[in-house]
């Protein structure tokens, strides 16, 4: 798979956009979604946490921060931002943050305030939820198809929305997928995609990919950054994490579609992953705390 052909495979879809601006300071801890964000700083000033790097929030930058991070806000009084809240999959279902490497912050240029102000005005009307049990419950936000006026309307938005994102992707990127294609890792990554029910041995992974399983350890880990374990447990909580979002599943079916063992390590991985317990993680519905988290 080529360049090209991953661009042609991802899809957008915009969830939610607004400007907001911050009368009083706020924090918020350990936000976890599964959607990727985007922020334009318009005014005054603030710090994003994210692992163990913080990265001070100021007037004139853009920030992204991707599906199923962890991360920390401090919203400064007089602080204000537009957010852009989206999902960015491809056909294949492979996340895209595994193939590249992402700036956090950048600087933003004359054109990005633009594009930021001009699908604010295509949709002016998408503001996240207020904390509202009966909203944040039902769940549609999560679910709920973007509606354009026109086709025109929605091939500028997502036109939009992946003219910005391409600005994050880092020029060490060209090098890792040169190793991606050259080693062959996409079909490791759809295989595991597709499984994730089931058990999955390196052993397997590495015959699949005509490798000894240690030599397939050491390029797995080189091109996406972690063993190929860990990545295996990540997708497995992230599918976890999603089906406690979208959908009614019992905590039982959800274990079974991921295939953790018993509910005691599912509960352990989990809130090691998401410092949530997937109940509490389920009740706030991830991010859901406030319209003003974005």
């Amino acid at each position: 798979m080529c360049p090209e052909e991953i661009g042609q495979s991802i899809s957008v879809e915009l969830k939610n956009i607004a400007h907001l601006r911050f009368d009083r300071s706020e924090r918020y801890s350990n936000i976890n979604s599964p959607f990727s964000r985007m922020y334009l700083i318009t005014e005054g000033e603030g710090q994003l946490a994210i692992g163990s790097e913080t990265i001070k929030l100021e007037a004139g930058n853009l920030y992204l921060i991707p599906s199923y991070t962890t991360c920390s806000y401090l919203f400064n009084e007089g602080l204000a931002h537009i957010y852009i809240h989206f999902s960015l999959t491809t056909d294949n279902g492979i996340n895209i943050y595994h193939l590249f490497s992402i700036f956090n912050k950048i600087a933003a240029t004359d054109l990005d305030i633009q594009l930021f102000n001009r699908l604010l005005d295509i949709k002016p009307d998408m503001e996240l939820p207020h904390h509202d049990p009966l909203i944040y419950q039902t769940k549609p936000w999560l679910v709920k198809k973007t509606n354009y006026l026109s086709l025109s309307q929605h091939l500028e938005a997502v036109g939009i929305i992946k003219q910005l994102f391409s600005h994050f992707l880092s020029s060490e990127s060209e090098n890792n997928m040169s190793s991606f294609l050259i080693y062959k890792i996409q079909p490791i990554l759809v295989y595991i995609q597709n499984n994730l029910h089931i058990d999955i041995s390196i052993d397997e992974l590495a015959t699949l990919a005509c490798f000894s399983s240690d030599h397939f350890t050491r390029i797995f880990k080189s091109i996406i950054g972690i063993a190929p374990c860990e990545f295996i447990i990540r997708k497995r909580i992230e599918k976890a994490q999603f089906l406690l979002l979208t959908t009614d599943l019992t905590q039982s079916q959800i274990i079974e579609k991921t295939n953790f063992k018993s509910v005691s390590y599912f509960c352990r991985i989990f809130k090691k992953y998401t410092t949530y317990s997937p109940s509490t993680y389920r009740k706030q519905r991830g991010e859901i705390k406030t319209k003003s988290l974005f």
